[in-house]
């Protein structure tokens, strides 16, 4: 096969490579075989998609940040009292949030593997956005705790998600620069959650509810709804991308699976196959446990 130039960031113009330059099977699929992508804008195509990928992504962070945190204005306008909790059950109903929110962030990510984003994500907002609402209506400690570790259960799979998410769409030296863009979602919602909790409160009395109950309600409902919309606004994989035309699918794919031949030399596909023994090595790697000391 005759050379090929580069532009671009250094990638290729043209593909795909012979099957002999590929691991794992891993190739780039049948229909972008032979696109010309030297007319392709860089900061075009990356300007494009952070507009139709991170705004929805980061909406989603800041009211999963939202749901955890307004526990602590409902503790302001009465929930203690009003479910006649002493000051230790209150601190277990905060952490035991963390208990399932850390065991269940992998299965999440195993699952966002094997299923679509735009549904995964989504539903997984709907969960969590439920057990918000149903946490208007507990009437003592035992229900509170209890919905604190759906809570932590539904809300797992979000920020890994998103993070891998990223991944899909953007490279290495890229994806950096987006999940602060995603991340910082949680000091917006930090910003005003407490003023959204104070108007809410004034509605203490309706319907029969404390103030406390109503933060819960609304700000759960809410999330449903943002949920729903999620479903039609988050794109799958660039491959089905409709914002972007053929050529610039074609260069977004390429340009991922060969991302790190950039600056090797050998133009060597990585493989996307998920196999047991990735997330076995993960587990048994020294460094991961070295990082969480």
């Amino acid at each position: 096969m005759a050379p090929t130039t580069t532009q671009n960031d250094g990638y290729p113009e043209k593909f795909p490579l012979p099957a002999t330059d590929v691991k794992d099977g891993a190739i780039d699929p049948p229909e972008y075989t032979g696109v010309d992508t030297s007319g392709v804008d860089p900061k075009k195509v990356l300007l494009k998609m952070d507009l139709h990928l991170i705004p929805m992504l980061a909406l989603l962070y800041l009211l999963s940040f939202l749901d955890r945190g307004n526990i602590g204005n409902a503790r302001i306008e009465g929930l203690v009292d009003s479910l006649h909790m002493t000051g230790p059950q209150y601190n277990w109903c905060l952490t035991v949030f963390f208990f399932t929110y850390c065991l269940f962030e992998v299965p999440s990510n195993l699952l966002l593997k094997r299923l679509r984003p735009s549904i995964w994500l989504p539903s997984i907002m709907v969960a969590w956005g439920t057990v918000m609402t149903l946490m208007g209506i507990v009437q003592d400690f035992k229900g509170l705790l209890i919905a604190r570790l759906f809570l932590g259960v539904t809300e797992a799979g979000l920020y890994p998600g998103v993070a891998y998410y990223i991944t899909m769409w953007y490279c290495r030296t890229e994806a950096q620069f987006r999940q602060a863009m995603f991340f910082s979602a949680a000091s917006v919602a930090g910003a005003f959650s407490g003023l959204l909790a104070f108007a809410i409160a004034k509605m203490d009395g309706v319907g029969g509810y404390e103030g406390w109950r109503w933060i819960f309600i609304l700000e759960g409902i809410l999330t449903v709804l943002v949920a729903i919309i999620a479903f039609f606004t988050i794109y799958d994989f660039p491959e089905t991308a409709k914002f972007l035309n053929e050529t610039e699918r074609a260069w977004v794919v390429h340009r991922l699976r060969y991302q790190g031949s950039k600056d090797s030399g050998q133009m060597v596909a990585e493989s996307e196959h998920f196999k047991w023994k990735y997330v076995r090595d993960a587990f048994t790697d020294w460094q991961i446990y070295l990082g969480l000391w």
